[in-house]
């Protein structure tokens, strides 16, 4: 929604432009409407750090997942290691003990890894889709920006209206 909201106000600065009147005797200076400029200038800033700051929480996020997922396979290899601590006390399930211990251990390792990735591949998604957007509204800015700084065509000069000079 920001991203149309702000494709919006660039094409409005786009109409300004081009309805400025072009300045006399100049074919690169018009005047605009200045107030009408930085209002939608305004505009853009004001939804323009939206997609920034989800690109910061994104990041933010994959620490907290990845803290979380180490947090959960550390619980669980406790757990793997005093269950597998118990089983070894009892004599006559020793072997069986220490291979369920294995186990119960290398299905942690599998589950946070697979979290891990799962949460990888969701940062990389999200990371893209921001990359994505704001790689457009840069490359709309510098569309806007080249439209701005393109040479005008010159006015003829029997259509400024002959004015007396000002003292």
């Amino acid at each position: 929604m920001a991203e149309l909201m702000i494709e919006d106000y660039l094409d409005a600065m786009d109409e300004i432009l081009d309805k400025a009147q072009s300045f006399p005797l100049s074919a690169k200076k018009s005047l605009v409407d200045v107030d009408q400029l930085r209002e939608c200038i305004d505009h853009i800033r004001m939804n323009i750090p939206t997609e920034v700051k989800q690109a910061k929480k994104i990041v933010s996020e994959r620490k907290s997942i990845i803290d979380e997922a180490t947090r959960q396979a550390d619980d669980i290899i406790n757990r793997a290691e005093s269950r597998k601590n118990t089983l070894i006390a009892e004599h006559e399930i020793t072997r069986a003990a220490q291979a369920k211990a294995a186990e119960i251990e290398k299905q942690a390792l599998i589950k946070a890894k697979t979290v891990k990735n799962a949460a990888d591949e969701y940062i990389v998604d999200t990371l893209t889709k921001a990359e994505e957007t704001l790689a457009a509204t840069l490359t709309a800015v510098k569309r806007t920006k080249s439209t701005i700084k393109a040479p005008k065509p010159a006015v003829p000069m029997n259509n400024i209206p002959q004015q007396p000079p000002q003292r």
